[in-house]
């Protein structure tokens, strides 16, 4: 029977190979799906599903075109990686994106890119054979704020060779826009604007220490706006009709955020603590998690980010932090999202987040497919299973809510309805 099945499904390829290659005239044709386990949101059933020009059917047609065994293997919606800068622009972007696909990743969200390189991969994204980016170009901090420092200092050396010329002041109003009042604010959105963003990112970091004159480390603690600022950012954002992700990196920023209403919350406090004495300011309260949940936060993990820790010796604190507030957002309903920061891909994001052992395989497994689509392409109906969404999802040989891994055996993968080949 398995051989059966296994040739059957090499025929289904073979055949679906000309519906990749040419999708206008194959566009219009139905597709039936049968004797497959579609994920449903909270187990697998088995059931038969269609497909017509890349969505997935209310009911059964008159006419099917193609019928594709799945041989009793298991569907589940695409992954996702939430908070990226690998998909810049710059490197070997199409080595970066058949990655991505390989490893079933159709959705890249990217919250401070150069647009000026990012411009690059604009006819290489957003269609069926490849994966779809969304962008927020240069993030909104205040003057010295992060990630200012970072492009000036660091990134800056990295690219001399590249662009021999280059000097600090290039990365303004790219990689970076300054508002230190609502007057600056008002003159620079039009520039932000210009640049035609898919989102808006603004940065937090240590508010609680926003204009004292030392701050309580022995480290340099990074800075961001000015938190009274953010509530002016996310109006003008939600008028132009866009969302708003802000990073955090205390519990104070944490608060900052949700006073402010913005949208997307990135990184779990805790990753950047300097010393045990200051474990608190870094842990959440249940009232934090019940203000995200009933504004409809979500927060993206970023726990590899706690690699900036100085004194590793803080790390076993750091990522217990980080589990006590993720349990507690995750127990009042708060939608929690896969995103890496600094990672080729977010399976080392969801490695480090199974390590922590505080979720089950169905939670991960809604994590990585249903809340991070969700927070990359609020307005799409993607992440779901289901008639009038996206076709496109993975077929896995086994199935993920019995042994959940990163890195599952993909058998086969169906974009708006094309099936992709990855090299």
């Amino acid at each position: 029977m398995k051989t059966i099945q296994s040739a059957l499904l090499c025929a289904v390829l073979v055949a679906a190979t000309s519906f990749y290659i040419n999708p206008r005239k194959d566009a219009g044709k139905v597709y039936q799906y049968i004797n497959g386990n579609w994920f449903n949101g909270q187990s697998f059933e088995q059931k038969t599903m269609y497909v017509h020009s890349g969505f997935f059917l209310e009911t059964a047609p008159a006419t099917i075109d193609s019928v594709i065994d799945l041989g009793n293997q298991f569907v589940i919606p695409p992954f996702g990686e939430a908070h990226t800068h690998m998909l810049e622009g710059i490197g070997n972007v199409d080595e970066r994106i058949n990655n991505y696909l390989k490893h079933g990743v159709f959705y890249v969200k990217n919250p401070n890119n150069v647009r000026e390189w990012t411009r690059s991969l604009f006819g290489k994204l957003n269609k069926p054979t490849s994966v779809d980016g969304s962008f927020a170009n240069g993030g909104i901090t205040s003057t010295g704020g992060h990630p200012q420092i970072l492009y000036e200092e660091v990134i800056i050396q990295h690219l001399k060779g590249a662009i021999p010329d280059i000097e600090k002041s290039w990365f303004r109003n790219k990689a970076f826009f300054n508002a230190n009042s609502e007057q600056e604010l008002q003159a620079i959105w039009p520039v932000i604007m210009a640049d035609k963003p898919d989102f808006i990112k603004a940065y937090l970091a240590n508010s609680e220490e926003f204009g004292k004159a030392q701050a309580p480390s022995k480290y340099v603690l990074r800075k961001g706006l000015d938190p009274k600022l953010l509530k002016a950012i996310v109006a003008k954002a939600h008028s132009a009709g866009l969302r708003v992700s802000a990073h955090v990196e205390t519990a104070a920023d944490f608060r900052s955020a949700l006073d402010a209403r913005v949208d997307e919350i990135n990184h779990t406090p805790g990753f950047y603590i300097f010393s045990s004495d200051v474990a608190s300011r870094y842990e959440l309260t249940a009232s934090d998690a019940k203000r995200a949940a009933n504004q409809r936060t979500t927060v993206v993990t970023t726990l590899l980010s706690r690699d900036l820790i100085e004194d590793r010796s803080l790390l076993p604190l750091a990522k217990s932090i980080q589990a006590k507030n993720l349990q507690l957002l995750h127990k009042h309903g708060v939608a929690i999202a896969i995103g890496s920061d600094h990672s080729d891909l977010p399976v080392h994001e969801m490695n480090a987040l199974m390590e922590l052992k505080i979720f089950d395989n169905l939670t991960l497994l809604k994590m990585w497919t249903e809340n991070t689509a969700a927070t990359i392409f609020p307005k799409r109906k993607i992440g779901h299973l289901k008639p009038g969404y996206e076709a496109s999802f993975l077929v896995l040989k086994n199935n993920p809510l019995h042994s959940f891994t990163s890195k599952p055996d993909i058998a086969m993968m169906i974009k708006q309805g094309r099936v992709l080949r990855v090299r």
